[in-house]
């Protein structure tokens, strides 16, 4: 059924993917600041959007895109800078985030767009699940992907555009069915982890800190928390060499999970280094920690998969830190600031796995 002449079309669409129940158009509307909002009243918690926003030759938006997981306080963004050419998808907002200063901010990657009859163009898209969003803009030339901690009622969707106008020339939204069958019967308690041992050396008696629960299972010293756990060594080293394995999330689909490895760190962690490993954001960065602040010295792009094992080797000569992945030097940089301290083994939201874990002072 039409609703106007250039607008929103809503009719039952066929069924090109198993997960697609049904489909939302908009097609060939403008919008800008104090204009209507052509998603108003749609909700949803999965859903795929395929979006074609057209920028014209004046007067164009400077930024423009979706906040989806919208209430009355909280949304998160994937939006378009004009000004910078980036794809962003922004989490600020999206909702809590004081478990750790690295959850909130904003991902962007660069994005040309593209020409069309004098109008700058971008293809969008994107998947939202219920806790995280991926985003594949240009036809799958750029990428972004985040964990989002929505509220429940945070179900909402606009479109925005600043500084200008942009003009959507098609807009899908396909609600997503169920992957999983949801029943009235009680699952049963979990089942206890499989029994094994962790291989190391070099690391001593182990403390965690802040809190989080430490078992040896088959893939050895694994660590389950929801927010940041460290089981923190009790020897200290200056210059080093730490190798050791490592495997984020669980035999689960829903086990997810990121971790650092800390080195030269403080008894309470709050100093020291950490090379971060993230599967959701698919990053390795090494931090500088300075009485609990974090500096980001080194950031590299990597496809960290949860559910397979990663070999970690790292480097800490004077100045000097390498951090190799399998056989290859992924950051190699240099910094001072601490000199001495212990190793830390980390967990964040989730579930990480640490096995043949030795170290050596050199």
């Amino acid at each position: 059924m039409t609703l106007s002449g250039a607008g929103l079309l809503q009719r039952p669409a066929p069924e090109t993917r198993a997960l697609r129940r049904d489909r939302t158009r908009i097609e060939d509307v403008t919008v800008g600041p104090g204009s209507p909002d052509p998603l108003a009243g749609m909700r949803g918690r999965s859903y795929e959007i395929e979006a074609e926003i057209a920028l014209p030759a004046s007067g164009a938006a400077t930024e423009f895109g979706l906040r989806l997981r919208t209430n009355r306080t909280r949304h998160t963004t994937v939006g378009y800078d004009t000004g910078t050419g980036e794809l962003f998808v922004d989490r600020t907002a999206s909702g809590p985030a004081d478990f750790t200063e690295h959850f909130a901010g904003r991902s962007s990657t660069p994005l040309p767009l593209t020409e069309v009859d004098g109008e700058r163009r971008l293809r969008v898209n994107l998947f939202m699940d219920t806790s995280a969003v991926e985003v594949f803009g240009g036809d799958g030339r750029a990428t972004l992907t985040s964990l989002l901690l929505p509220e429940p009622d945070a179900q909402g969707m606009s479109f925005y555009a600043t500084g200008g106008i942009a003009r959507i020339v098609t807009l899908d939204v396909h609600r997503l069915a169920d992957v999983f069958r949801v029943t009235d019967r009680d699952p049963g308690r979990p089942a206890p982890p499989a029994p094994g041992e962790f291989r190391t050396s070099g690391l001593g008696a182990l403390t965690v800190l802040p809190a989080g629960r430490w078992t040896t299972t088959g893939a050895g010293t694994t660590g389950h928390f929801d927010r940041d756990s460290t089981a923190l060594s009790s020897t200290e080293y200056g210059d080093l060499e730490l190798t050791t394995l490592v495997r984020f999330g669980g035999p689960g689909p829903a086990d997810g999970g990121a971790g650092s490895v800390l080195l030269r760190a403080s008894a309470d962690a709050a100093d020291g280094y950490a090379v971060n490993l993230d599967p959701n954001l698919r990053t390795v960065r090494l931090f500088r920690r300075d009485a609990g602040r974090s500096t980001v010295l080194a950031e590299v792009p990597l496809l960290v998969r949860g559910g397979t094992t990663l070999p970690l080797r790292i480097r800490a000569r004077s100045t000097r830190i390498e951090v190799l992945v399998g056989d290859r030097t992924v950051i190699d940089t240099t910094d001072g600031t601490h000199r001495r301290g212990r190793i830390g083994l980390n967990v964040f939201g989730g579930r990480a796995a640490y096995q043949d874990t030795h170290v050596t002072a050199l």
